[in-house]
């Protein structure tokens, strides 16, 4: 998961990043947090993010102009903004902020927030291209059951039973599904949790059907983020 972190007040930032990594690593969440005073240098990257706080006034560009763009890139994201001026809120409501924050940060306030931010993710549907037999097919994410390597190749089984050869590898794969519930048990199999009716300490079962092998060396870990998955449903 890839998070932005805009405010041209430093501490204010400082504050922010500090509780939002607490809260990622509690939860078992791999996230990139990006942090910056510089709304310019965002609105001039191309960076795409799942979720964004941003400070309304800045000095460079606006952070509603700001979530426009990202907009743009990725109209999933997760938009919150940061202003104590009413003025504004017309307009990010527009672009269908999640909550807004006041400074200073109220740290529970904050995480509840970012618990719904995280349930509306997981319920997402987010449309992806594949490639199959030379022509592109749109599916949704979460028709997505699991993914596995087979020697040089990677198959897509979706939730109707259709299999896809893809030409991006597992670790493209991680980067582009959210990990808010898609997890890598195996060197060989991305999973969907939302299809896991079993789970034992070696062995997962997708549908009541399909047997997935959990890694020696993953299992604590997978675990352990299980928990935390089934804490959020």
């Amino acid at each position: 998961m890839k998070i932005l972190i805009c405010d041209d007040e430093y501490t204010n930032l400082e504050i922010l990043k500090k509780y939002i990594t607490e809260y990622t690593a509690a939860h078992c969440i791999k996230a990139d947090i990006y942090a910056t005073a510089s709304s310019k240098d965002v609105f001039e990257s191309s960076t795409s993010y799942d979720l964004a706080f941003l400070d309304i006034q800045m000095p460079d560009i606006d952070g509603i102009s700001v979530a426009k763009e990202l907009k743009n890139r990725n109209q999933k994201i997760v938009i919150f903004f940061v202003t104590a001026f009413d003025e504004y809120q017309d307009e990010a409501m527009d672009l269908h902020a999640f909550r807004f924050f006041e400074k200073p940060f109220d740290a529970e306030r904050l995480y509840a927030s970012l618990d719904k931010a995280l349930q509306y993710i997981d319920e997402t549907y987010i449309d992806l291209f594949l490639y199959n037999s030379g022509e592109d097919k749109k599916i949704l994410v979460d028709d997505i059951m699991y993914i596995r390597r087979e020697n040089r190749k990677i198959i897509l089984h979706t939730k109707d039973g259709n299999e896809y050869i893809t030409r991006r590898n597992l670790n493209e794969w991680m980067e582009e599904l959210p990990n808010t519930f898609f997890y890598l048990v195996h060197k060989s199999f991305l999973v969907n949790l939302h299809y896991i009716t079993k789970n034992s300490y070696s062995i997962i079962v997708l549908d009541n059907t399909i047997q997935i092998p959990v890694a020696s060396r993953k299992q604590v870990d997978f675990h352990k983020y299980w928990f935390q998955y089934l804490k959020r449903r």
